[in-house]
């Protein structure tokens, strides 16, 4: 049972990671897990993981949500 527990959560942080964002000022298909892979710390400023973080900040209620449900994955690991 914990092994699908553990299977079944690595799976929604995996959906979470590579889920296609929305964000303004970015074209093309986006994630997390790419923004985070192609950062360059030289050019933080230009970076879509900016663009997405501040795209956190613009949407609260969202970020919210993501931030429980990560929390509740926690909890179950």
């Amino acid at each position: 049972m914990i092994r699908e527990d553990l299977k079944d959560t690595g799976e929604i942080v995996q959906n979470i990671l590579t889920q296609p964002l929305a964000i303004p000022g970015i074209k093309g298909s986006l994630n997390l897990a790419k923004a985070a892979k192609d950062y360059d710390p030289r050019n933080p400023l230009r970076s879509d993981l900016r663009k997405i973080l501040l795209s956190f900040l613009q949407f609260p209620e969202q970020t919210q949500e993501l931030l429980e449900q990560l929390d509740v994955l926690r909890k179950e690991i």
